[in-house]
């Protein structure tokens, strides 16, 4: 199983980006253009259990996929698991604390298994992880526009 971290310090409360990143309408909008993330089915904000179908752009193809939320721990944590798409393991946790200067640490972990055969080539887990550092990297930016960002790492 292959594995992806990426943290960033956010001015603002726990509550307040935890609040921000369980709708979807937000997602997109801190979301690269050139993924085409379009929500096909959700929640106007995600809670444990529900499920969330949306189509991206990835590696030139339209693909698919659902998620549904396995954990909700608000405002601390919640968990996303791929339960249809083109990879056989999809697992993103989002974790939120507190600093010792009162903002927020928001760190995304991401576990997940490339898919094998011929698209294995394609999306392979090098290319993956490129993919996640680059959106994650918009990601950050246009948070740190939303809510002045302190520190990224």
């Amino acid at each position: 199983m292959a594995a992806f971290e990426t943290e960033v310090n956010i001015e603002a409360s726990v509550a307040e980006l935890f609040d921000f990143l369980i709708q979807p309408i937000n997602i997109k909008a801190i979301s690269p253009p050139e993924m085409g993330l379009k929500f096909i089915e959700a929640p106007d904000k995600y809670s444990n259990e529900c499920e969330v179908r949306f189509a991206v752009q990835t590696m030139g193809q339209i693909q698919e996929f659902t998620h549904r939320i396995t954990h909700f721990d608000e405002p601390n944590l919640f968990i996303e698991e791929l339960i249809v798409g083109p990879l056989p393991l999809w697992k993103h946790s989002h974790h939120f604390t507190t600093t010792d200067t009162g903002f927020t640490t928001l760190k995304d972990v991401i576990e997940f298994k490339p898919p094998g055969g011929l698209i294995g080539l394609m999306m392979s887990e090098a290319r993956i992880i490129d993919s996640l550092e680059d959106g994650f990297y918009y990601r950050h930016q246009q948070l740190s526009k939303k809510f002045p960002a302190v520190d990224e790492s």
